[in-house]
Parts: structure tokens; C-alpha cells; sequence
């Protein structure tokens, strides 16, 4: 008895629901008449059609007031009850457009009956498997950055800085002392250790990893804020991501070298001049004693940048490039494990983006050296560096301790991507290039 009055509730309350759309209604009818007949017995034991509807009706009466007739309000109370209650089995098929919900009227299969727009963070997923819709709440504003870019950034930078300590205190060296410019990168270490003892390999060990890891946390993850942001911005106007990308290695690589700069400075005091300070503490408050607390700024920030943009440009972007060519070649070969190829993947970016970084920023890694090099502090300012550079070698001045770095930022970037992807993903983000 009861599933033929819901069955006529429904047939007059058709007539009272918003024609928006005839032909949905009708199939929600037949879909409810077979629905119902199936489950006659559940509704009998379930559903009391009074005391649910006099219940719904108090408890909304004075939301909806007098915007809804009370009587075709109790049947499609109780008809979406019904519905709601059990998900129907054989439902007839129906396209996405006839299942849309419209915007400001009230939907049966979503289960709302307010006749005002749906909230703003509501959004209607439809499966296509059985043509059933589910409220989905989300968060109404987008989020635009993620913490665990940060982390993994962070983490990778200080350990694979740390790590290659020893081969950045040959390649600084080779840069500022005449003597060790001339031999091989194995030669001017065996050099530094005979007259200084291999403890002058570790020189600036400290500045080297507290400095980085802040750098490497804002570069990765400001630069993967960025991406999506500048991304959108283009968005019709270009088609090509690397613009967009490089834009956003700028900005990154722009924010890392005002925080890098006391660090830096510190470090390449200490590895030029042993004598300087006994560490990281004593030589940074040594600077700011001796030449004031904007000097690593004034005097560093420009020679910085000129290393550190190029530098971001030349590993982020192309890390990003190279990652995406090698996945979607290698995933083309039906020989490869599909799920196999992405430490390869990893590694072979991450050595091609160390040979355009390093090209790209070492005349700038010339020049920041000639800037700090002195501690007197009387180095000039950033074009009377580089006239000094050029006129001590000429062009080739800007690419002495080429070789040193190859192996320095090779290492340094093939580790660092590497172990960025590998945190990265351990946190749950999805590796890059994919």
C-alpha cells in the first residue's frame, strides 16, 4: 500500500517541481516506479510517511516559509527519503546534459531541496558507470602551495650541498688562487691538502648547509607555487609551459639569493682565507662587526643573482623539460617496465639540467667569488668586478674552474634532484616529468 502512495506522491508532485527539465523528470519516474516495486518491503519496515514528513517539516519550516507549498513539499520530502535511502540497481541510463543539475533550482537525484543556488563549494560528480551523482564538498578557495615542496627542497639541498663540500672548496679555490687555477681538479685537492691538512676541505661546511637548505626549501617550493599561477596567467596566450616555467625559476631564484647572500659570503671567506673566522658563527658576526649588517647585500646581492637566476633556470626548467621527454619517450618502448624507469628517469634528468645549469651560471660563480674573495671588503662595485675579471684572462677569465664545477654541479644536482624526486614522492607528491 505504501509504495503506491509514494508512487502517486510522486506523479502529483511532479506537477509542483520546476519544469526545467520534462524529459529528466519522466525517466526519474519510471526509475522510482521500478525502484520502489523492488523494495516495497523495506519501505513498509522503514518509513513512516507522516511522522517523517511532519518531522522534516518542523525542523525546516522556517527555512523554506512560504517559498514552498507545504503539501507538494511533503511529497517530495518523501519521496527523495525514498530514493536517497537505497541506491537502485537497474536505474535507466541517461546522458550527462539530461543529469545536470540546473543552478538554481532543486534537484531530486541530488538530493537538495532548497530553491536557491547550491552552495559554492559544492560540486556534482557524475559516475558514468551508473549515471549516480554525489555531493562532493571541497574547499572553496584553491590551495596555491604545498608545504612538502618546501621540506623536499630543503632536504635535498643541504644534503647534497653538504656532501659535496670537499669538491666546492677545490673549485672556489681554483677560482681565486693563481697557483691552482692551472692544474686538474685531483691536483689542486692534493695540493690544499698537503699545505693545509684535509681538514681545509671541509671549510665552510656549516654556511654551506644551513645556507642551502633555507635556499633549496624557498627555490623548490616557491618556484612549484609559481608554476601553476604563472601556468593560468598564460593560459590561451601561450603554449608552450617553458615560458611560464622560467618566469617562475626567476622569481624563485630571485627570493633565494637575498636569503643566500650572509651565507655565502661567509663561505667564501672562509674557504679563501683560513685565517678568517673558525666557522659559521664567528665569521657572519665578524662581517656584520667589520663591514655592517647590509654589506653581504649591498656588495653580494647583484654578483648572487647573476648566479643563482641563471642557475635555477638552467636546473628547474630543464629538470622539468628533460623528466617529461624521458617519460614520454621511454614509456613508448614495450620492452620497458612501465613502472620501472623512473629512478632511470630521475638520474638522466637530473645529469642533462647539471650541464645547462652549470653553463648558464658559471661566469656569475666567477664573479661572485671576485666579489667576496677579499675581506677588506674593497672589491668595488659589481661592474668594476667584472671589468677586474676580464681584464685578469679576458672572456675565458669568466669560465676558469669550469672543469672543477662540471664535477662539483654535477654531482650537486644529479643528488639533489634525485633525492628531491625520491622525498617528494615519499610524501606524496607525484614525481616530476609526469
Amino acid at each position: 500500500m505504501l509504495c503506491l502512495q509514494v508512487a502517486a506522491a510522486f506523479q502529483l508532485s511532479h506537477y509542483h517541481l520546476p519544469r526545467h527539465n520534462d524529459c529528466r523528470h519522466r525517466q526519474v519516474a519510471i526509475t522510482a516506479g521500478a525502484f520502489i516495486s523492488e523494495h516495497e518491503e523495506q519501505f513498509d519496515d522503514v518509513i513512516d510517511r507522516r511522522d517523517t514528513a511532519g518531522a522534516f517539516i518542523s525542523e525546516h519550516e522556517e527555512q523554506f516559509g512560504d517559498v514552498i507549498d507545504r503539501r507538494a513539499f511533503v511529497r517530495n520530502a518523501l519521496l527523495t527519503l525514498s530514493i536517497l535511502s537505497i541506491k537502485p540497481d537497474n536505474a535507466m541510463a541517461a546522458t550527462d546534459d539530461e543529469l545536470a543539475p540546473a543552478a538554481a533550482t532543486p534537484s531530486i537525484l541530488e538530493g537538495e531541496l532548497i530553491v536557491s543556488s547550491p552552495p559554492p563549494n559544492r560540486e556534482i560528480v557524475t559516475d558514468d558507470e551508473d549515471m549516480s551523482s554525489t555531493p562532493v564538498t571541497q574547499v572553496s578557495k584553491k590551495k596555491t602551495s604545498d608545504p612538502r615542496f618546501f621540506i623536499a627542497g630543503g632536504a635535498s639541498a643541504a644534503i647534497s650541498h653538504g656532501i659535496t663540500t670537499p669538491l666546492d672548496v677545490v673549485k672556489t679555490r681554483m677560482q681565486s688562487d693563481a697557483s691552482l687555477s692551472d692544474l686538474s681538479p685531483p691536483d689542486a685537492a692534493l695540493r690544499i691538502v698537503e699545505t693545509e691538512g684535509p681538514k681545509a676541505l671541509t671549510a665552510g661546511l656549516a654556511p654551506t648547509v644551513i645556507g642551502y637548505g633555507i635556499e633549496g626549501a624557498l627555490k623548490f617550493g616557491v618556484y612549484e607555487t609559481l608554476k601553476p599561477i604563472f601556468l593560468a596567467a598564460c593560459d590561451g596566450i601561450v603554449t608552450d609551459p617553458t615560458q611560464p616555467y622560467l618566469v617562475a625559476a626567476i622569481c624563485a631564484g630571485a627570493l633565494a639569493s637575498i636569503i643566500l647572500c650572509p651565507m655565502e659570503e661567509t663561505r667564501i671567506k672562509l674557504v679563501t682565507d683560513p685565517s678568517f673566522a673558525n666557522g659559521l658563527l664567528d665569521g657572519l658576526s665578524k662581517i656584520v662587526k667589520e663591514e655592517g649588517i647590509l654589506s653581504p647585500f649591498q656588495k653580494g646581492l647583484a654578483p648572487m643573482l647573476s648566479k643563482q637566476v641563471p642557475y635555477t633556470m638552467g636546473k628547474q626548467v630543464s629538470f622539468d623539460l628533460f623528466a617529461g621527454m624521458l617519460y614520454s619517450t621511454l614509456l613508448g618502448l614495450t620492452f620497458l617496465p612501465k613502472n620501472g624507469i623512473a629512478l632511470e628517469v630521475e638520474v638522466g634528468a637530473a645529469f642533462m639540467a647539471s650541464i645547462v645549469a652549470c653553463l648558464a651560471s658559471h661566469p656569475g660563480d666567477v664573479l661572485l667569488t671576485a666579489t667576496y674573495k677579499d675581506s677588506d671588503g674593497t672589491n668595488g662595485n659589481f661592474f668594476e668586478t667584472i671589468q677586474r675579471v676580464y681584464q685578469d684572462g679576458g672572456i675565458l677569465a669568466f669560465f676558469r674552474g669550469l672543469n672543477a664545477r662540471f664535477i662539483h654541479v654535477g654531482c650537486i644536482i644529479t643528488f639533489q634532484l634525485v633525492i628531491y624526486d625520491q622525498i617528494k614522492q615519499s610524501l606524496g607528491l607525484p614525481a616530476s616529468g609526469t
